[in-house]
């Protein structure tokens, strides 16, 4: 490989924003240095974004957990920062798509272009191994450039093997994003919050799980203890949060790439990185790994200068702050804001985790907490007002917010899904792909060789996708290694819950009465709607008679919250459901109700005694993609207040940044099984699926400011 010598630096072009969010007064200091844009001829301008070469000089990235854009930007939870603030700042992508499910193949998708395949959509849960090898890259085809699985040759291509199987980390020979930025002398960095907090849990290079031994090549990681692979002393869990430490690895792409951490032979030989980084070290060393808060590499420390900002900043909250987890295991940042809402900024190094919690909500409460932290902590710095961009988006939108799952104010009673009803075709709209292509908005995205859509000769799916049929019940008649002819209706272990079969029945405690037609009950969900419900303990009624009538059914499911309790030990939802009769008719209790028995789901047209249809059985369509999550973006070069709804999702999202900072005429294109580091696979600088063939980039719908004179 050739490595890139640090470019000349040219005069910065000022680039005047309204202030927005906190003052932080001297703390920030204007210089004139700033990273310039490679000189060449072809970089007059970024037609495809309609920005300018050089334009934009720095980008901050920060990305959220499992919501969707029906969930975050619809006003029904306490999350007004992200809903009401940001968008009025910048441009809200309302179609914006993840690329899969669960998590991890979403981070790995976003700067790889690789598409998601069964271990990495299960978040690595198994083993962390090496994926692939540098002989198994594709090299021409629909599928150039993409790692294919070698590791169980009995399944066509690899798809889909079971979880465990095909590994996690990725060959040297598949570059990244950070790769080309090496290579087009741009400075970059990846901050995760609580990073390190944990001694022996995410010690491995870049961030990786586990101690400093550990390696995917010659020391693989099991993700989950046993006798025979204790945890270190202190840890319990390297997928999880942990009370002082709520880091996790898989929302941090960086040590899953031999091109970024490099490769330990089985013999003793250690390969570098694919690529050096402009200022020398290595792409793990403490320039580029960072834990957030760090008083001398975090970010509040390198926004004091524009020369000390990378290029691209990466930032992980952790598990609390992304709003995956609803109730944090440790610090929310809820005490890190004086009582009228401004942010407590200390001198030198601020740490908000050293504030006590006022609660432990997480969820979409706490990533607000974190974007009123951190994003006006950005928007102050010289580095943003001198051709920043803050893009602020989800890996994907999990549960899809119309049909299914436990958020807030999720069903029907009110609000703007109060007209959706749940079943399988909504579900599969609400959870698919997106982009555009040659200019059309399509509901697709390509799939890899390790994450097919297969059908059986009726039609039935026999693999997962890369949208892992999340939230599509399916029966667990066969596995898809069955022998021929496959089973129909089959797609293994891969529905609701994780049982592999349609929704068992379920008894839950409720409060109900004769006052009312509605019943209090925690557990309601919206895809409750339409189960038969009796109750076989309470005898209130006339004549000790069961006080639900014969034939009476789940109607409307209302979930509100979160209701904050006085103590800092979490929240809680307040839910409730409606009984109606066969023909939707309210249905009053003749008494006191304090048990609810909901039946059994089943497929439809084959229902056994006691069951009731289930909603969201669907044998023959996939969920190609990770859900519509939506996101922010805010720069000088974006009218505030603007909307677009474009398809775009992760692959879009990686061409885009490798426009922006033209990566394409870096000085590495050393060959590699496909394609070159800086010419990618189309020779414009595009890696993997982002080098589909029309897939647009973020446009002028995007950059709408992009012709404005700066003084």
């Amino acid at each position: 490989m050739r490595y890139l010598h640090p470019p000349r630096r040219a005069r910065a072009l000022v680039a005047a924003v309204a202030a927005t969010g906190l003052v932080l007064a001297g703390v920030f200091t204007a210089t004139s240095s700033t990273a310039a844009p490679i000189r060449s001829k072809h970089s007059v301008s970024i037609t495809s974004t309609g920005l300018k070469a050089g334009q934009i000089k720095h980008v901050w990235l920060i990305i959220l957990e499992n919501k969707s854009y029906d969930a975050t930007f619809t006003g029904l939870n306490q999350n007004s920062y992200l809903w009401k603030t940001l968008p009025k700042q910048g441009v809200l992508l309302k179609n914006y798509y993840g690329t899969g499910h669960s998590s991890q193949d979403n981070y790995l998708s976003m700067v790889s272009g690789q598409a998601p395949e069964e271990d990495t959509q299960s978040d690595c849960s198994v083993k962390d191994f090496d994926f692939g090898s540098n002989a198994s890259i594709v090299r021409s085809g629909k599928n150039r450039g993409q790692v294919a699985s070698l590791a169980n040759p009995a399944q066509p291509s690899g798809a889909n093997a079971p979880n465990g199987v095909n590994g996690c980390t990725y060959p040297q020979d598949a570059p990244t994003l950070f790769n080309q930025l090496d290579a087009a002398g741009r400075t970059w960095k990846g901050y995760a919050q609580d990073l390190g907090n944990q001694p022996g849990r995410e010690d491995a290079v870049c961030g990786g799980p586990g101690t400093a031994a550990n390696d995917p090549t010659t020391n693989p990681t099991a993700m989950s203890a046993t006798a025979a692979n204790p945890f270190p002393a202190g840890v319990t869990s390297f997928t999880g949060a942990q009370p002082n430490d709520q880091y996790v690895a898989k929302h941090f792409p960086f040590p899953w790439f031999h091109s970024l951490t490099g490769t330990k032979s089985v013999t003793g030989i250690t390969k570098p990185a694919l690529t050096k980084p402009v200022h020398g070290g290595s792409d793990c060393d403490a320039n580029h790994i960072a834990n957030l808060d760090s008083a001398s590499k975090g970010l509040f420390h390198d926004l004091q200068k524009k020369s000390t900002t990378p290029a691209f900043s990466w930032i992980t909250p952790n598990n609390c702050s992304d709003a995956h987890d609803a109730v944090c295991k440790g610090n929310n940042l809820s005490g890190a804001f004086t009582s009228t809402g401004a942010a407590i900024y200390q001198k030198g190094a601020p740490d908000p985790q050293a504030t006590t919690p006022k609660n432990q909500t997480g969820g979409l409460y706490a990533s607000d907490l974190f974007l009123k932290y951190y994003v006006p902590m950005i928007e102050r710095s010289a580095a943003f007002k001198d051709g920043g961009l803050i893009d602020i988006t989800f890996d994907e939108a999990n549960p899809p917010f119309t049909y299914t799952g436990n958020s807030f104010n999720n069903a029907n009673a009110y609000g703007p899904t109060r007209k959706d009803q749940p079943n399988a075709k909504t579900a599969i709209k609400a959870d698919a792909a997106g982009e555009n292509i040659f200019g059309r908005d399509v509901h697709h995205e390509p799939t890899g060789v390790n994450s097919t859509l297969g059908t059986d000769a009726k039609g039935d799916q026999l693999y997962p996708g890369p949208g892992n049929n999340a939230f599509i019940d399916r029966p667990a008649a066969c596995t898809a290694t069955s022998p021929s002819p496959v089973p129909a209706n089959c797609v293994p272990g891969l529905v609701r819950g994780g049982s592999g079969t349609t929704p068992a029945a379920r008894t839950d405690a409720v409060t109900g009465s004769t006052g009312s037609t509605f019943i209090a009950d925690q557990s309601a969900v919206a895809i409750d709607t339409g189960r038969q419900v009796v109750d076989t303990v309470d005898r209130t009624g006339p004549g000790g008679t069961s006080p639900i009538p014969a034939d009476t059914f789940v109607g409307t499911v209302s979930d509100t919250g979160p209701q904050f309790p006085t103590t800092s030990t979490g929240s809680a939802v307040k839910g409730s459901l409606q009984l109606v009769d066969q023909s939707g008719a309210p249905v009053t209790p003749t008494g006191a109700v304090t048990s609810l028995t909901l039946s059994a789901e089943g497929q439809p047209g084959h229902l056994a005694a006691g069951q009731t249809p289930d909603p969201l059985f669907d044998a023959t369509d996939p969920t190609p993609g990770g859900g519509d999550t939506g996101s922010v973006l805010i720069s000088p070069f974006i009218k505030p207040g603007t909307s677009t709804t474009r398809f775009y999702d992760h692959y879009s999202w990686l061409r885009t940044m490798e426009d922006v900072f033209q990566v394409g005429i870096g000085r590495d294109h050393a060959a590699l099984p496909a394609g070159t580091v800086s010419g990618g696979l189309d020779r414009k600088g595009h890696l993997g699926f982002a080098a589909t063939p029309g897939l647009a980039p973020f446009g002028r719908d995007v950059f709408n400011n992009a012709s404005r004179k700066h003084a």
